[in-house]
């Protein structure tokens, strides 16, 4: 079964990649070399390399930019969304697409179930989420996944950036008000291949499904974790999300349950303390 993973160049689709190194199995795309904004560019890529199962990748991830490129976050988030469901459906395909946890609203200090009431507080959110509308109308083999907090060695991410910041600066200042689930995007990368190798119908269960690492913190408390493991010669300081200037609003605590998804494809999902401490030993 070839599958193809599109946004290739973004954290997921490159830690996919160097999972599966050579594997022909897989082609990876990126906006070069695979527009799903274009109907029919999919299609002939489809029929081309013979295509059957789809794990989209690809999105606008700017979450204050979204806020004024409103229609940018739509067309890769929602209507690029619409062209791959509608795709499978036509050549019945498997498609698995990766959304966020911005769809809830992050109000109840409660933990976030799949089945819970969505209520973006972020124009990124509203997009992924109406994105999403398409995978749970379509008729199509495919499921959504819901991730958060993702980070690994490639591109920009919290990690990467509390690990550069404390080189240079004395100080640094971390919101320790919005609580939220860490992904590697390694066990999340793994999973997405599990599922793929699934011998039943990937949404016999569900359409929807929450995956990261066990466990929740704030991003201060991920921060001085970060940082206790690497030095302890830094100074961090907690402050409020009023503190600091955003666009957008964040959800406060966005703590999902992983339940649903361990149980339908038989995963073992580690701590995110757990999953941490072994991708900051690698690097």
């Amino acid at each position: 079964m070839i599958t193809l993973v599109t946004g290739s160049n973004g954290q997921l689709g490159k830690t996919i990649q160097s999972i599966v190194k050579k594997n022909t199995k897989f082609i990876f795309t990126d906006i070069n070399s695979l527009d799903i904004t274009k109907k029919k560019e999919i299609e002939l890529f489809i029929k081309k390399y013979n295509i059957k199962c789809i794990v989209n990748c690809a999105a606008y991830t700017n979450v204050d930019k979204a806020e004024i490129e409103k229609e940018k976050a739509d067309e890769l988030n929602c209507n690029a969304v619409k062209n791959l469901a509608e795709i499978s459906e036509i050549y019945k395909l498997r498609l698995i697409h990766i959304s966020t946890d911005y769809v809830y609203n992050g109000i109840n200090k409660s933990e976030i179930s799949e089945h819970e009431y969505v209520n973006p507080q972020n124009y990124y959110g509203v997009s992924k989420l109406n994105g999403e509308k398409h995978i749970e109308n379509s008729i199509s083999e495919s499921i959504v996944i819901r991730t958060s907090w993702l980070y690994s060695s490639f591109g920009k991410n919290f990690v990467k950036t509390i690990l550069e910041k404390a080189r240079s600066e004395n100080l640094l200042k971390i919101v320790g008000d919005q609580y939220g689930c860490p992904t590697n995007a390694h066990d999340l990368a793994n999973a997405i291949i599990q599922i793929i190798k699934s011998k039943d119908r990937i949404n016999k269960e569900s359409k929807i499904y929450n995956f990261s690492n066990l466990g929740y913190t704030t991003w201060f408390n991920f921060g001085k974790i970060i940082l206790d493991y690497v030095s302890d010669n830094y100074n961090l300081e907690e402050i409020k999300t009023n503190e600091i200037s955003q666009l957008s609003k964040r959800p406060k605590f966005a703590v999902t349950s992983k339940a649903k998804i361990i149980s339908v494809f038989n995963l073992e999902i580690p701590h995110w303390k757990d999953s941490l401490k072994k991708f900051l030993k690698k690097i």
